[in-house]
């Protein structure tokens, strides 16, 4: 029987694309129609008429007809209420490009799945898992990662030398025009590489590109300039329509001191089938946590006594999903007046302590207050820690009494 395919997907607003692991465990693009060309576009058509839909370059072309429309931006519907038939439109496109991969594969059977998108929320989430599942595939065999961690797959993936310092990866395409920044923070394990995005469409935008070269070439080229006084950097990836514009000149100029540069399109889908190895195959980057939007930035910890010495036990590490990152401990209090947590930054080298009151709670003997600790991130840069009395098994009821501190992370 043919071994299965551990398969990455790239699922953006404009296009999509596909990777699989070949048999030495590297990612391999999966070409459409012709060699080299991987864009697969991000669209399904209905005809009203015919009863019939159709996805990729097939929408685009069926589109045309009568009593045809186009549906475009497919990752938006998953946050959008407008959309009626969002569950039928994604199966459609999925299972389009699930035949893509296969056919691809001659017909090598998929077993696990990761999607990357622009940005990872619950709605997206959920929205994927479910059109997979619906498609046949089990939950624990599909992952949902944002660009920014497959940036981050895809770099460690390659020789060090191209990281040893910052990483660039700047994107201009029709929706957007960012810079996203690498940094590996190395000491001891585990070692955080952590991803800051910045939004350059103030800058220009693909249109102006199209229209004027040479003054965006001066624009970016200042950018950069300025922004490589700042960072040290080694290598700086171009992905995008934009960039395959002739007159980069200036640009190029000044990024090509002394660092590595690549162009291509490929880039975060090949970072998705290395964060498919990383997940469903025996891991290599384990001694790595991830930073980045949509995660953690910050270990959260409380301070506890165990077995006589000062200890912390941690409520939530860097690198989690934040709307997954949640926890829940009881323990014994010798005096109901404070707990302390603290906040720790492994990438800024800094730590911050805060306390919550307790001298509300009831007055007992010392080591008979029992009491719940529920930690939660309500949004990305803020979470939420409840304390609750529980009172001490048959000697103390419990006196209902709860304690909430929000706390927003800057």
């Amino acid at each position: 029987m043919a071994k299965e395919i551990i398969l990455g997907i790239d699922f953006s607003r404009d296009y999509s694309q596909l990777s699989y692991l070949d048999d030495t465990g590297k990612p391999k693009s999966v070409s459409i129609g012709t060699e080299n060309n991987y864009l697969i576009p991000t669209a399904v058509c209905f005809n009203s008429e015919l009863k019939e839909w159709s996805a990729g370059d097939e929408a685009i072309n069926k589109s045309h007809s009568e009593n045809s429309r186009l549906i475009k931006e497919l990752p938006l519907l998953f946050n959008e209420d407008t959309e009626e038939n969002v569950g039928k439109i994604m199966t459609v496109f999925f299972a389009y490009l699930l035949k893509l991969a296969v056919n691809q594969c001659n017909g090598r059977l998929i077993k696990n799945i990761l999607v990357t998108v622009e940005e990872v929320n619950q709605n997206v989430l959920k929205g994927i898992k479910e059109v997979l599942t619906d498609l046949g595939y089990q939950k624990d065999d599909i992952r949902v990662i944002s660009h920014s961690e497959s940036f981050v797959y895809y770099t460690l993936n390659q020789n060090k030398d191209i990281w040893i310092n910052k990483v660039l990866f700047l994107e201009l395409n029709e929706y957007e025009f960012a810079c996203r920044r690498l940094e590996v923070v190395r000491g001891r394990e585990p070692h955080v590489a952590d991803v800051k995005v910045e939004d350059l469409s103030n800058l220009f935008d693909l249109e102006m590109a199209k229209k004027d070269i040479h003054s965006c070439d001066r624009i970016l080229a200042d950018y950069m300039d300025e922004l490589l006084k700042k960072h040290v950097v080694s290598g700086i990836y171009l992905s995008g329509a934009g960039f395959y514009l002739d007159g980069w000149q200036k640009t190029l100029q000044t990024i090509c001191r002394n660092r590595r540069v690549f162009k291509g399109n490929n880039l975060i889908v090949k970072g998705a089938a290395y964060g498919a190895k990383e997940c469903f195959l025996p891991p290599t980057l384990d001694k790595y946590l991830i930073s980045c939007k949509g995660r953690t930035r910050v270990k959260i910890t409380m301070a506890v006594e165990y077995k006589g010495k000062d200890s912390n036990i941690t409520l939530s590490n860097i690198g989690d999903y934040w709307y997954d990152a949640t926890s829940k401990m009881e323990c014994i209090m010798e005096k109901p007046t404070k707990a302390v947590f603290e906040i720790q930054d492994l990438i800024n080298h800094s730590n911050d302590t805060f306390k919550i009151d307790l001298r509300d709670f009831p007055e007992r003997e010392p080591n008979t207050t029992r009491i719940e600790v529920d930690f939660r991130y309500v949004e990305e840069n803020k979470f939420e820690i409840t304390i609750k009395d529980l009172g001490f098994g048959d000697f103390f009821e419990s006196s209902g009494m709860t304690v909430t501190r929000e706390v927003t992370l800057q």
